[in-house]
């Protein structure tokens, strides 16, 4: 397994940061992603990524374990995606915090421009139409941690990562300690540590009743999409020898 996860408890209490809240969430008009009340901001950007089946049972098993921290005694602590929205990324493009740009692009390329370069760059390229990954956890309450379902899966996960990073000339810090992960919601503010050891123990004893039904999640094709908020995932073109939208 290729995971990198910072230390939940690190994480959750903000150990490692040097901002007030969660970086994802500020006041509108500061950048973030979220109210600290868990209102969406705007957020536009490209990204690619594969979506979970809506019709199978693991985006049922996700939906599940959403409802359950939701009504939990740590629901208030989070704001949720919409279950449409899921999805794993296998390739970050451009947004808001992005401190890198694409090579040969200039530094203010519209977003849309970004993806119209992005899908002259890829289209026709010799991409896998299909992965299978596989759950390894609930971290920290706010995202499912995947990699591939076996070792051959994941070196074929990490392969189209660096294809992808050499076709649109993208190259992101922390390239190779990037972790797959499917997105739940998003912590509003930093916890104690009486209330994070809570919240790794609910979330271990969570991901326990439905780690059989995720065992094998067979994602859709590569998407190269827009969005302008985290809500909403606008797929652009696929990129799996096939022909873009």
């Amino acid at each position: 397994m290729a995971i990198f996860r910072p230390d939940p408890m690190r994480f959750l209490t903000g150990t490692s940061s040097d901002t007030a809240r969660p970086g994802a969430i500020t006041e509108p008009g500061q950048g973030g992603k979220f109210t600290p009340v868990g209102e969406v901001l705007p957020f536009p950007g490209n990204t690619i990524l594969c979506h979970i089946d809506p019709t199978s049972d693991a985006h049922a098993a996700l939906c599940e374990m959403q409802d359950d921290l939701r009504q939990s005694d740590f629901g208030a602590l989070f704001t949720y995606l919409p279950a449409a929205s899921l999805h794993m990324t296998v390739f970050q493009g451009i947004s808001p915090d992005e401190r890198n740009w694409p090579e040969g692009l200039p530094q203010d390329a519209s977003r849309d421009e970004v993806t119209a370069a992005f899908v002259d760059r890829l289209s026709g390229q010799d991409l896998p139409e299909r992965r299978s990954v596989a759950a390894r956890g609930l971290y920290a309450g706010h995202s499912v941690t995947l990699d591939g379902v076996d070792a051959i899966e994941e070196a074929r996960l990490r392969t189209t990562r660096m294809s992808l990073r050499d076709l649109t000339g993208l190259r992101h810090d922390h390239f190779d300690t990037y972790t797959f992960h499917s997105t739940l919601g998003y912590l509003l503010r930093w916890l104690d540590a009486s209330e994070a050891t809570d919240l790794i123990a609910f979330s271990d004893e969570t991901f326990a009743r439905y780690a059989d039904r995720l065992a094998r999640i067979e994602l859709g094709p590569l998407e190269l999409c827009n969005f302008e908020t985290m809500h909403y995932f606008e797929p652009v073109a696929l990129l799996s020898r096939r022909a873009a939208f």
